[in-house]
């Protein structure tokens, strides 16, 4: 019992508890692939959320996002305006990483970038 408990506690990795942050500087971990090619995608610079859609190969990027602001990542976004395929005028999502957001990633973008 006791070691099940222990797979499935040590098995959910940087779970903190609501309302405290993680400490600023801690490493961000995951083993989602959608997230990884996520964190690649920013690491490289803003994207927008179709294209993140398209990296990610899905249609949740703010979803993604948002699970990992909650795990402590800033992920700043603004909304810039753009013409839809009517020629509205809309606001599109662009998202970006923070300087810190760079550093707590690093160890999952860092080796791909140099191919290591």
């Amino acid at each position: 019992m006791m070691d099940g408990m222990f797979s499935l506690l040590h098995g959910l990795g940087q779970m903190f508890l609501p309302g405290f942050a993680p400490p600023p500087d801690a490493a961000f971990q995951t083993d989602n692939p959608r997230e990884i090619r996520m964190i690649q995608a920013l690491a490289a610079g803003p994207r927008t959320r179709e294209e993140l859609d398209r990296i990610a190969g899905a249609s949740n990027a703010p979803d993604a996002i948002a699970a990992m602001r909650r795990r402590g990542l800033d992920i700043p976004s603004c909304r810039e305006p753009v013409r839809d395929c009517d020629g509205e005028i809309v606001q599109r999502g662009r998202y970006r990483f923070s300087d810190a957001d760079k550093r707590r990633t690093r160890s999952i973008w860092e080796v791909i970038q140099h191919g290591e």
